[in-house]
């Protein structure tokens, strides 16, 4: 009997000391629904097709402060693709080199920002910490090398994308897309 009460004495002090481990769960995927960034990615996508008045408006829609704050480094990757849209529809020069800096600074700040967390938030049943990567991927390869020297960074996080084990769980739609990208710097001879 005295070994019994000894033993729950020890859990209860165990419990005291430690209480997170009473309430240790396994990491559950859990959904971001955000209608902000579903306008924002709206906008953007319409600019990345082309239509160059929507730049300032995904700009403006990913400058705002997310819903769930831990979808700021996916908000600031998109910002600064954004600005590289911008940095292309831009006629003069230095305005290029000014629009195409600002997003490379919003993207490297997204990917220092990441952290174990987004590879749980799921954003469009994607792994935030890679949508946010393949942003950065994107928009890197996309630059001119030449000036920015970022298409190894680009092709780096590729890579690091196609080894995640988070990409297997990843919708269908997510990968058709990374190959995609993958195929056209392959095909350009980037």
């Amino acid at each position: 009997m005295q070994s019994i009460v000894s033993r729950c004495r020890l859990l209860l002090l165990a419990l005291l000391v430690f209480p997170g481990v009473a309430m240790a769960s396994p990491p559950v995927a859990q959904t971001a629904a955000d209608a902000a960034f579903e306008a924002a990615l709206t906008h953007f996508n319409r600019a990345r097709q082309g239509e160059a008045e929507q730049i300032d408006a995904a700009i403006e829609a990913f400058q705002a402060a997310p819903a769930n704050p831990a979808l700021q480094p996916l908000y600031s990757a998109y910002l600064g693709s954004a600005y590289a849209l911008k940095a292309k529809a831009a006629w003069m020069p230095w305005k290029k080199l000014k629009f195409s800096e600002q997003g490379l600074d919003h993207i490297d700040g997204a990917l220092t920002a990441l952290r174990s967390e987004h590879d749980r938030l799921l954003v469009q049943g994607t792994p935030a910490s890679l949508m946010t990567r393949m942003v950065a991927a994107a928009t890197f390869v996309a630059l001119p090398d030449g000036i920015f020297h970022r298409r190894a960074a680009g092709k780096s996080l590729f890579a690091e994308m196609r080894r995640s084990p988070l990409l297997a769980s990843a919708p269908a739609g997510f990968r058709a897309e990374l190959g995609a990208v993958e195929a056209g710097l392959q095909e350009s001879g980037k």
